[in-house]
């Protein structure tokens, strides 16, 4: 590993401070570009003349762009150079976002969400990364949480704001003000270290797949899958369908992902003693089980927002037990490739986001809101079943006691 701080460069203990905040930020703004078309769904499809189906292309295009290449370049960032990756992926995002506020049509909005989903590729394993290099010895972990907290600034803060500033000046000055807060982000990430490994063997896809054959992964990868298909199913086309019902604003219906963020940071906050009482393998079912219940209630809630801003709170807190849960017994699956792993969950995650929106938007538009919740709380029911049975069955005990 070849580092090339000079030594001119401050102490790690003394970037903490101001580094850290800065991949916050980062973070907040990929989560916010990635979660802002919800609630203003309809004024876009209304400026275009178009359905809020068509435009949610643009949302699952981010998804398939973003896992394509989490899959492709994120293994290649520590040869590239971890701040050089991260800064050249934060000026591709910042250009994406400003094409998404000029966009003329339905389809020049899906290629800029595809150019900011191969960005988020490539800053989100940056960002992770750069949190260890530039904390001080023994505080990796906590600066690691620090820089992921920056998904509950997105949702309590990020959403709500872009719902607002489309309610105040039109949906595309959200995506410029985005522009505007990535452009900052870049200029405070300039200060980070640089980290580059330029021994690091090119990676094959043989060895970007060999998570698939250790034990316990192919299934936690399908339980991903399903809990971020359905997620991002609902989650898209939620916001249209409370607004239809109750004649709200985009403004109104941002305060959705304000409650859904504040169930996540709340769980965040206090999630590990029930984790601890439970034991990760059968928390992660529980937690699933109580998505699917969440997607069903959903269906009577949706005629009072008040009502939906309550199961958003305990969807929130679900799902962030669930993203825990998953990755800590991913991480746990094969600790010698835990890059690997993760890796592949993140492909994993907005391979979901992408092909959970297309055939979402399909149900929503042609079966109704009903019909997507019924399938997306079946999908996550699912899943809790399969990771309980391979999990915690007989077999499994097995196998952990051979092991």
């Amino acid at each position: 590993m070849q580092n090339r701080n000079t030594p001119q460069d401050p102490p790690r203990s003394q970037r903490l401070p101001a580094a850290v905040p800065a991949l916050m930020f980062a973070v907040s703004v990929v989560g916010s570009n990635g979660l802002a078309l919800s609630p203003i769904l309809a004024d876009v499809a209304r400026t275009f003349a178009s359905t809020p189906l068509t435009v949610s292309t643009a949302i699952s295009a981010y998804g398939a762009a973003t896992a394509a290449s989490a899959f492709l370049l994120a293994a290649r960032i520590d040869r590239w150079g971890i701040r050089r990756a991260l800064l050249t992926a934060m000026t591709v995002l910042i250009a994406a976002l400003l094409l998404s506020a000029v966009a003329p049509h339905w389809s020049v909005l899906t290629v800029a969400q595809a150019l900011a989903g191969g960005a988020a590729g490539v800053i989100l394993p940056a960002a992770y990364g750069s949190a260890s290099l530039v904390a001080a010895a023994g505080q990796e972990t906590r600066a690691l949480g620090r820089v992921i907290s920056g998904w509950s600034v997105s949702l309590v803060a990020g959403v709500p704001l872009s719902a607002l500033i489309s309610d105040a000046v039109g949906w595309r000055a959200t995506y410029g003000v985005l522009a505007l807060c990535a452009a900052l982000a870049l200029a405070a990430l300039r200060a980070l270290p640089e980290r580059r490994n330029t021994d690091a063997a090119p990676p094959r896809l043989s060895r970007l797949l060999a998570p698939l054959s250790y034990r316990d992964v192919p299934a936690l990868l399908l339980g991903c899958l399903a809990f971020s298909a359905a997620f991002y199913g609902v989650y898209a086309f939620l916001a249209d369908h409370v607004r239809t019902l109750l004649a709200l604003t985009a403004g109104q219906v941002g305060f959705i992902a304000f409650a859904y963020g504040a169930g996540f940071l709340l769980a965040g906050l206090a999630g590990a003693p029930l984790i601890e009482r439970l034991g990760p393998r059968r928390a992660l079912p529980l937690a699933l089980a109580a998505i699917a219940l969440v997607y069903l209630a959903l269906l009577p809630a949706a005629h009072a927002l008040a009502a939906v801003l309550a199961l958003a709170v305990l969807w929130g807190a679900a799902s962030q037990l669930s993203l825990n849960l998953l990755v800590l017994l991913l991480s746990r699956a094969r600790p010698d490739a835990r890059g690997a792993v993760l890796g592949l969950n993140t492909c994993t995650t907005y391979l979901g986001a992408s092909v959970g929106t297309a055939v979402a938007g399909t149900l929503y538009t042609h079966a109704g809101f009903a019909r997507l919740a019924l399938a997306a709380a079946a999908v996550v029911a699912l899943a809790a079943l399969m990771l309980h049975w391979r999990l915690n069955g007989r077999h499994a005990g097995e196998r952990r006691a051979a092991a």
